[in-house]
Parts: C-alpha cells; sequence; structure tokens
C-alpha cells in the first residue's frame, strides 16, 4: 500500500496535504475562465438564491427557454404587468441580453445580464453543463478574508442581498418591471427562491486570518460596504455595473495576491531548512503584504500572469512536497507547522529552522525536479489548474471585445484593455472609464479633506496596480482624469491634483 508521500509523488497536481488545504494559501474555489457578468450573476445566486447557488444553471435556463419561444408561463400564469409575449422575448433577448464575445462558440445560448436577481437564474454560468466552479463563493471567502469576524461577514452579506433585491424606494421603475416579470415565469420550486441568507456560507474556522498583513480582500470589503451605499441616486444598471467593476478587479488582486503569498512561503521554507533562516512576525507580515504590486499600468499584461501563475503552481507543489516529507519523516511534530496565520507561519518557520538537520533538502529537490515532471503542461500553464488560474486571471478583467455592431463600449469597467485596434493586439493594464470612477470614488470617500491624486495611486496599489507613473504630467490616467473634468491643478499652487468624485454626493445622501 502507497503511502501518503508516494501517493503525493504520483499525482504531484492533486494531491494536496491537510496542512496546506487548511491554510489561507489554499485557492478555494478554484477559480477557472469567467466574465465580471458571470461573476455578477453567480454572486447573485450564492447571496439569495440557496436552491441554485450549486451553479447547475443549465437545469433551469433550457426550460425557460422554450417556455419563453412558446410564450407561454408556468401554469400558464398572466403577466403581472400586461406584457405582451413576444415584447418580453424581445426584451430578454435583445434589451437585457449580453452581447457574444468575439469570437465565441456558437453553442452558447443568448446570455441574460444579471440586472435584476432573477435573471441570474437561468444564464451566466461559467460552463454551459455539468458543474462549473462557484465564483459568487470565491466573493465570500473574500469578504471571510477581508473582515475576520463572523458577525461582520454575516453582517456585510445580509446588506449585499438587500441591495442585491429590488426595492421600490431604491430601485427605477424598469428594473421593478423587469423582477415582477421574471417572477411570473418561476416554475413552483422557486416560488419563494429569493430570500434572505440564514447563515454566511463559509466556515468559522476560516476566520483566522485577521492581522497587520496588507492583502486586496480588506480593501475590498471597505470598497465594497462605500459601492453598497450607491444603489439609492444610481439606475439599477448603473449600480450593478460599478458591484461588477469593484468583483472584478478585487478577485482578480485577491488571487493574484494569493499566487504571490504561496510564492514566498515556499521559498521561506526552502530557506528555513537549507540555511537555518527565521524571520520575526513583522517580516512575516512585510513580506506576505501586497507590496509595490503586482503590475503598472500600460504594462503588457500577458507575460506578468503566465508568470505569476507559473510561480504559484510551482510554489504549491513545493509547499505540499514539504508537508508529506515531513510528515513522512515521523521525526517532525507536524502541530507545529501550521499556515494559518502570521504568527503560526512565523513559529512554523522558526521550528524547522531550528530542526533542518533532521531533513533530508537534497531528497527534497530531487523530488521536486521529478515533480514538475510528471506533465510539464501543468507546469507550464497549459493544462489543469495552472490553466484555468491563469485564463481566470485574463478574462475576469479584460475588456469585454463584443462581436456585435453598436455594442463596443458596452463594457466600461474593465482593468485590461487592448493596446491597439487589430485583433491581435497585445492586452496591457488599462482602467476603463466606470473603473476610473469607481476607484477615484473609494479613493475619495477615504479622505475627510480634499483628495490627491497620490491617494488615487494608493488606492489602486490597494489592489496591486502602479499608476505612479501613468498619473504623473503627460501620464495616459492624468490626462483621462482631466477629460473626464475629474481632476483639476492644486488650489494652493503647491503642484500636483485634486480629484473629486462625481459620485461622493450620491452615496452621503443616504445617511
Amino acid at each position: 500500500m502507497m503511502t501518503r508521500l508516494e501517493q503525493f509523488e504520483q499525482n504531484p497536481w492533486g494531491s494536496l496535504h491537510g496542512t496546506y488545504k487548511r491554510s489561507f494559501l489554499y485557492i478555494t474555489p478554484a477559480p477557472e475562465s469567467v466574465t465580471g457578468e458571470i461573476l455578477l450573476a453567480s454572486l447573485h445566486r450564492n447571496v439569495g438564491f440557496s436552491k441554485t447557488a450549486n451553479e447547475e444553471v443549465w437545469k433551469l435556463g433550457t426550460p425557460f427557454r422554450k417556455q419563453l419561444e412558446a410564450g407561454k408561463r408556468p401554469n400558464k400564469k398572466n403577466s403581472p404587468i400586461g406584457i405582451d409575449s413576444n415584447l418580453w422575448k424581445n426584451i430578454i433577448n435583445r434589451a437585457i441580453a449580453a452581447p457574444k464575445l468575439a469570437g465565441q462558440s456558437k453553442q452558447r445560448v443568448q446570455q441574460t445580464s444579471p440586472i435584476v436577481p432573477d435573471s441570474s437564474l437561468y444564464s451566466m454560468s461559467a460552463r454551459l453543463t455539468g458543474h462549473p466552479w462557484n465564483p459568487g463563493k470565491l466573493v465570500a471567502r473574500m469578504i471571510a478574508l477581508g473582515t475576520g469576524d463572523q458577525e461582520r461577514a454575516f453582517s456585510i452579506w445580509e446588506k449585499l442581498f438587500e441591495k442585491l433585491s429590488i426595492d421600490d424606494l431604491e430601485d427605477d421603475i424598469w428594473a421593478r418591471l423587469l423582477q415582477t416579470e421574471f417572477e411570473s415565469w418561476r416554475i413552483d420550486e422557486l416560488k419563494d427562491a429569493w430570500h434572505c441568507p440564514l447563515e454566511f456560507p463559509i466556515r468559522d474556522e476560516e476566520f483566522s486570518m485577521a492581522s497587520n498583513i496588507n492583502y486586496p480582500a480588506k480593501h475590498f470589503v471597505r470598497d465594497l460596504e462605500e459601492v453598497l451605499t450607491l444603489k439609492k441616486n444610481l439606475t439599477r444598471r448603473q449600480w450593478i455595473t460599478t458591484l461588477e467593476s469593484l468583483c472584478r478587479i478585487g478577485t482578480s488582486a485577491h488571487i493574484m495576491w494569493l499566487c504571490k503569498a504561496n510564492e514566498w512561503c515556499s521559498k521561506a521554507v526552502e530557506s528555513a531548512l537549507s540555511e537555518g533562516k527565521s524571520y520575526t512576525c513583522n517580516e512575516v507580515e512585510s513580506h506576505l503584504s501586497t507590496g509595490s504590486g503586482f503590475w503598472s499600468l500600460g504594462q503588457l499584461s500577458g507575460k506578468t500572469i503566465k508568470d505569476t501563475v507559473r510561480r504559484y503552481i510551482t510554489s504549491r507543489c513545493s509547499l505540499n512536497l514539504f508537508f508529506h516529507m515531513l510528515e513522512e519523516d515521523k521525526v517532525f511534530d507536524m502541530e507545529q507547522v501550521c499556515f494559518d496565520s502570521p504568527d503560526k507561519i512565523t513559529a512554523t518557520l522558526t521550528y524547522l529552522s531550528q530542526n533542518r538537520e533532521k531533513f533530508n533538502f537534497n531528497d527534497y529537490l530531487s523530488k521536486l525536479a521529478a515533480a514538475m515532471e510528471v506533465d510539464s503542461r501543468i507546469a507550464d500553464c497549459k493544462k489543469g489548474t495552472s490553466k484555468n488560474v491563469l485564463e481566470f486571471l485574463e478574462h475576469v478583467t479584460r475588456q469585454r471585445i463584443t462581436s456585435e455592431v453598436g455594442l463596443e463600449s458596452y463594457d466600461q469597467g474593465y482593468y485590461l484593455r487592448k493596446k491597439g485596434a487589430y485583433s491581435s493586439a497585445p492586452w496591457v493594464v488599462g482602467l476603463g472609464p466606470l473603473s476610473v470612477l469607481l476607484m477615484v470614488h473609494c479613493a475619495d470617500s477615504k479622505e475627510i479633506g480634499p483628495c490627491t491624486v497620490q491617494k488615487l495611486a494608493q488606492q489602486l496599489s490597494n489592489y496591486g496596480i502602479d499608476a505612479n507613473l501613468q498619473l504623473s504630467k503627460g501620464g495616459s490616467l492624468n490626462k483621462l482624469l482631466r477629460e473626464m473634468s475629474i481632476a483639476v491643478d492644486s488650489p494652493d499652487a503647491e503642484g500636483g491634483m485634486v480629484i473629486s468624485s462625481p459620485l461622493a454626493t450620491l452615496s452621503g445622501d443616504e445617511e
């Protein structure tokens, strides 16, 4: 019978050690390719549609499409708003339809934009069939890590449900009509499907990360609470796309940060076992913080993403090999090996450095080299987990290039854009107009007095984006801020620019 270490050596990409899976380094749910609207639709389903949180949307979507084509609601109900079935079909297929991407599979049925809760029931699944991954739960995990507190996290989750729900006072007439009509098409099993969550979907033991580490999830939670206050004074579509943009940058930055954290922890363990190096808790927190960021505005994104994911998958393999070897040797106390939080990481590295003579480091290097050769396509991001993470980081942040004439500007909340107007143009880090408004507002909302461009640079750095060069005089973001009338020269004649969010007065009206 094979030992766990031998099983790992045969399948290093799928055999994760329990110590790793219990740590914050474990990326779960495992991300795959997704767009911003699919992410937002999944968030709707996770927050309020408990029966469909398993993401098997196609089981509801196929019957709904057949009923729509036949013009017959379940149980022969009548329209509560007196709308003609043909007009309703046109609304679904045209007015609130998400445009198809250039080169998108012909098998993909028409997607419905998740503008109201029920529009996320029948489409916007990460896969056409089977069991797609659950991007909405990734947002929940970020809230857990960003708060470090079950009670606060659940409070935010309830507030999110409240704002995603259609309200007579806060939602425009168009959203209210859509939701009312959608509800008349529900099957009996979904009659009361949209309801306030009874619990937060993340277990208590996953709230142990609260620390002095500066990581994206903390800033995402703060900005999410701010965006929720904007709903009352925006149209439903304006607000929902703003929320979508925040989720896009939040989730992508979170995954990039976890990739970097895996890389550093792997190197730290290697240093502890090969050189006897140890760290203070402050040093661990500093190394695990976002730091100088992941990329810069205007930078080509493809190589950065691939290099980040490649180093992540190597580091994940390294860490799990370490844990399996330490357990197999039976000379290490595995209760002293824990990566749940900075203080426990600090204690673990100290313990390993003090006992490094018990570990065969050359054997580790040999086993790691062999593990990386088991399937080189995974190591090169061409298959499996690494390929899925790479595609997630690329697609969730990219501008949606549609294949439908007149809808070229459909996506305004992106963070990667084409460098040129031709199809083979490379992708570069660049904010859409809505993304600029969102980041400016989040930066401005944190300030009591005037907000400067330096504060905007700090806001972007919270999500791993270095914008200092493009915010300087002559920089592309500097020009865009002026063109959008968001920035003006500092009135104190000391140079620099002051930015003012057009949304600032809106969020304050709710208090």
